[in-house]
């Protein structure tokens, strides 16, 4: 019968024509050089001091939410072995107040990305942003500003809270898109708001230091984070999910970065960059994006306290 032949022809080609594409969307990863982007550490912690006062006294964690993923997702050319990624905020504890880095998500944003959520996780991190002296985030995507966005008292709390000129103009554009649409947010939710407007480094407390890194997205921004004893944090955002995208220096796959919009260029750049940072200061605590093993890591060490 000619018309099995053919059909056998077309899905012969259709199998050759998936091999590239699959290489092309799920695999390939070239090394990008550091020559575009870089961090000059020494400036980063002359700024940790050049704010008056005492230093973070220790660091928090609360888990609000997991979404699992396959491997190749996060790291271009893993397996299909599904991980786990966190959703994840910090509570930075000083002497008499607070701060919080990233603010997860709220249950409906969760259900949308199809991740599983903990209301107790989410009702003390709720809590600590009621209390906390300042509000920052990595950047604008709903995974990590959703939570904060979500709250009842937001008004208020945008008094404390820190977002970039970059952060508010990808905000405005999306309030109404989904995920963001289901918080039924206010067109002029941002009337009359300040952003924060810096070139490349911006100290926002005393041993908190923002570092710009667009590419993930506009207002993609690193933390660094010098406690009272000395100790430091970079916390990436999703720079990079998990410390394999630093560690062998491939990022992530280009079907993630294509669903996120992401300049995968750019962010190669600051791959590289954090790659030659941690070979070159292996005391500087890099804390990604979604990576369930560094933050284990760092609680069994003692280097961040779990719960809020």
């Amino acid at each position: 019968m000619k018309w099995l032949k053919r059909a056998g022809y077309v899905l012969l080609a259709l199998v050759v024509l998936s091999i590239p594409a699959y290489w092309w969307l799920l695999v390939e990863s070239h090394e990008a050089s550091s020559g575009g982007y870089a961090i000059d550490i020494a400036e980063v912690r002359k700024l940790a001091e050049s704010q008056a006062g005492e230093k973070p006294k220790l660091i928090r964690v609360e888990t609000v939410a997991n979404f699992p993923v396959p491997k190749t997702i996060v790291v271009a050319g893993d397996s299909w072995q599904s991980v786990d990624l966190p959703v994840s905020s910090y509570e930075l504890v000083y002497q008499d107040h607070t701060a919080i880095l990233d603010a997860a998500l709220n249950m409906s944003i969760a259900k949308s990305m199809g991740a599983t959520f903990d209301s107790g996780a989410y009702s003390r991190m709720s809590a600590a942003m009621a209390r906390a002296n300042l509000i920052v985030v990595t950047h604008e995507h709903p995974d990590h500003v959703g939570g904060l966005l979500a709250q009842p008292d937001l008004k208020k709390l945008l008094f404390v809270t820190r977002l970039t000129t970059e952060q508010v103009s990808e905000l405005k554009a999306n309030l109404t898109t989904d995920p963001f649409a289901g918080l039924h947010l206010p067109s002029n939710l941002f009337d009359g708001y300040r952003p924060l407007d810096y070139v490349q480094y911006q100290a926002v407390a005393p041993g908190v230091v923002l570092i710009k890194a667009p590419g993930h997205t506009p207002g993609s921004q690193m933390i660094f984070v010098r406690r009272a004893d000395g100790v430091e944090f970079l916390f990436l955002g999703d720079v990079a999910w998990q410390m394999r995208n630093i560690e062998i220096l491939r990022g992530k796959s280009r079907l993630a970065t294509w669903l996120a919009s992401e300049d995968r260029n750019k962010v190669g750049a600051e791959l590289a960059e954090l790659h030659r940072l941690h070979a070159a200061n292996p005391g500087l605590h890099m804390m990604p994006g979604h990576d369930a093993a560094a933050i284990d890591s760092f609680v069994k060490g003692g280097l961040l306290v779990k719960g809020f």
